[in-house]
């Protein structure tokens, strides 16, 4: 018992920091692709050139490789803190809801996840001034354009339940 204890603990460690630096590194670059572009439309702004997008990319590198691997890291450790810990989502609520948030925004984050892939791919190649990555980026922010914000706010939220720890089912006592 003590082990699987030790396990989950470890586990559950390695979740909370990828998940931590994800969603850090995730706003940085939502707030740092949508100020490249106007407020209506995927128009760049008109202080930007060929040069500065360049630039701009290179400096995304590093955050879209942040991102990639740490939800990665993030899934699988939460995926086997489930699996090694003793805690029941039956009787905490507040883990169900987590983990709710965590597998129900899954699939959605895997087709940006894609995206990523193939930007990570041309990132490696040094293409930082091509055309493909402007698109990819675009393709990106239009492909499911609210849900990165609704993400953030869901995800916002897990703190509060890891912190209160609400809805845990107490076990009755019929004596």
């Amino acid at each position: 018992m003590k082990k699987s204890s030790n396990l989950s603990s470890v586990f559950g460690y390695l979740a909370l920091t990828a998940g931590s630096i994800w969603f850090g590194a995730y706003v940085a670059r939502l707030l740092m692709t949508y100020q490249m572009f106007e407020e209506t439309e995927f128009v760049l702004k008109k202080y930007l050139t060929n040069t500065n997008l360049s630039t701009i990319f290179q400096t995304i590198f590093p955050i879209v490789n942040l991102t990639f691997y740490s939800y990665i890291v993030m899934i699988i450790a939460f995926t086997l803190f489930l699996i090694s810990s003793t805690i029941k989502l039956k009787k905490n609520g507040w883990l169900l809801i987590i983990t709710l948030i965590i597998y129900l925004t899954l699939p959605l984050e895997s087709l940006l996840l894609m995206i990523d892939y193939k930007l990570i791919v041309l990132f490696m190649h040094e293409q930082f001034g091509s055309e493909q990555i402007f698109n990819l980026v675009i393709e990106r922010m239009s492909k499911l354009s609210s849900f990165p914000i609704i993400l953030v706010l869901s995800y916002l939220t897990i703190p509060y339940f890891l912190v209160f720890k609400p809805f845990i089912l107490e076990a009755k006592d019929e004596n």
